[in-house]
């Protein structure tokens, strides 16, 4: 799953991601968990909260990269 957010593409790996949600824990803002218990971005989200909840990953299912360049930005 991809989605966009200030300034950031983000990138979820739903067969990586364990459902443990720190993500959504370390930032409500940012992450919130479907039905599936797998996270999903929050339209509207900043970018420090975005790269936080990505962080708190622990198998590192969340990937950010710049919208414009493509850099990898977390984790």
């Amino acid at each position: 799953m991809s989605a966009a957010g200030a300034g950031l593409r983000v990138v979820i790996d739903a067969r990586r991601c364990v459902g443990t949600s720190n993500c959504a824990e370390e930032a409500p803002e940012a992450f919130e968990m479907d039905d599936d218990n797998h996270p999903r971005a929050v339209p509207g989200a900043s970018r420090e909260t975005l790269v936080a909840g990505a962080r708190a990953c622990p198998v590192c299912a969340i990937t950010l990269h710049d919208a414009a360049t493509g850099e990898r930005i977390a984790p």
